[in-house]
């Protein structure tokens, strides 16, 4: 019975699409993220027919691909490595890659059934292990090598990239009913900027 209420209750429905969607998105824009930046890290800029192209280094190709034949995995253990998160963090990644592709490929039957307390928790570990990541990125690669001075001292926990904060726009908008408060906040960029 629970299964048909999921599926025709209109909020039950609406609430697992949106779980599913969230539990998705973030779980896709974590990967990118550690895929992209050690690339890009990493990469050679050419340029190739009039534009410019980042080329897998021969060190990238060396350092992070060797790790593992998965893109993204290999990422990962590079971050591993380089102490910017642990074991437990990694297994955190590895169950989510497993929840995800469950919830994807078998999105139907998912929404129908639901979703447990331990999605939740793992959600919340998800987000967790984004916030870690992307601030480690920031303090230990981004500010070192920016070539900036940063002057005084500047809160290491308070750092956050352009990804990650749209990101977490989006889902305080979708699970915190924080639409209102965004809404106001870009008309008020917009009259600063003079953007119509």
């Amino acid at each position: 019975m629970d299964w048909i209420n999921n599926i025709f209750d209109e909020e039950n429905l609406k609430m697992n699409v949106q779980f599913a969607a969230l539990f998705v998105l973030n779980y896709e824009c974590l990967k990118d993220f550690v895929v992209n930046q050690i690339r890009d890290f990493y990469s050679d800029d050419v340029i190739e027919n009039v534009r410019w192209v980042h080329k897998e280094s021969d060190k990238y190709k060396r350092e992070v691909r060797t790790l593992s034949k998965y893109v993204d995995d290999a990422s990962m253990q590079w971050f591993l490595k380089s102490e910017a998160i642990t074991e437990e963090d990694y297994k955190v990644f590895q169950t989510a890659r497993i929840r995800r592709n469950e919830i994807t490929h078998q999105f139907l039957q998912n929404i129908g059934n639901g979703f447990e307390e331990s999605d939740v928790e793992l959600f919340g570990k998800l987000l967790s292990l984004y916030r870690k990541i992307d601030k480690w990125w920031i303090n230990e690669i981004e500010i070192p090598i920016s070539g900036d001075y940063i002057q005084g001292n500047y809160d290491q926990e308070d750092v956050i990239g352009g990804q990650a904060m749209i990101l977490s726009a989006v889902n305080e908008i979708l699970l915190g009913n924080q639409g209102e408060y965004y809404k106001q906040l870009l008309e008020k960029l917009q009259k600063y900027c003079n953007v119509e």
